[in-house]
């Protein structure tokens, strides 16, 4: 096994599946059972909700577990879900919205069809995701028939809800506004995400920045965007009233 991946909620790492016989990844969830004592019931629960997602830009998660060594009291909490190897769409994005390098409305329309019915799927089976952003996509290098790059994927769903609102924090540039007012995110917070990656996607730059966090999560609940299409006019009329 190697590890792959760390943030704020835990450690991600490439392993091998012996029942499965294939690469799998495994994110350990740092637990703090003294501030949240309902943390394992909780976990298990909304995890095994997860494990019924079965869409094809969705990364499947596999196992929801908590396993409890016998030598201290030390718990690990858990979740083994399908390894797809290949860059994020914030990498993608780097590579080429924010260099000013854009992809052509084709690929913009295949990538957010894609995302959208698979978020559309999700919330058709009562999970929201509640923290989309272009790091929680990856684009699948195994699958790249309809785009080149990879197939999106979607992946941390209701991370918010496994581990508790004190485990993670969302990113300020992609919160939604309720988000930003410190409520639960529902539905359209996810579709708010959406319209920010699109956003950025079109035009190299988020619609809210600034060093503080506060000040753009003030933005989220009281400014206006700029119009896309006055950043980028190469951009449809249709395409930029979407986007807002």
């Amino acid at each position: 096994r190697q590890q792959v991946g760390r943030g704020n909620v835990g450690e991600v790492w490439k392993a091998y599946d012996l029942q499965l016989r294939r690469d799998v990844a495994v994110k350990i969830v740092h637990t703090d059972l003294q501030s949240d004592p309902h943390f394992l019931s909780n976990f298990i629960q909304e995890g095994q909700a997860l494990t019924s997602l079965h869409h094809t830009n969705i990364v499947q998660v596999q196992d929801v577990a908590v396993s409890r060594p016998s030598q201290d009291n030390d718990i690990a909490a858990y979740i083994v879900m399908d390894y797809v190897e290949g860059q994020t769409l914030a990498d993608y994005i780097s590579n080429t919205s924010h260099k000013g390098a854009f992809p052509s409305l084709s690929e913009i329309v295949y990538l957010f069809t894609s995302l959208g019915v698979a978020i559309d799927y999700a919330h058709q089976q009562g999970i929201v995701h509640g923290n989309i952003k272009p790091s929680n996509i990856i684009l699948d290098k195994q699958n790249t028939k309809q785009f080149e790059d990879g197939e999106p994927m979607l992946t941390d769903f209701s991370l918010l809800r496994l581990v508790g609102s004190a485990g993670i924090v969302s990113s300020p540039l992609y919160m939604s506004p309720e988000q930003a007012k410190g409520q639960e995110p529902g539905n359209r917070s996810d579709i708010y995400s959406l319209g920010i990656i699109l956003y950025e996607l079109c035009t190299g730059v988020q619609p809210f920045h600034d060093e503080s966090s506060v000040a753009v999560m003030m933005q989220h609940t009281n400014a206006l965007p700029t119009p896309p299409i006055l950043i980028n006019p190469d951009l449809p009329p249709a395409l930029s009233e979407v986007i807002l």
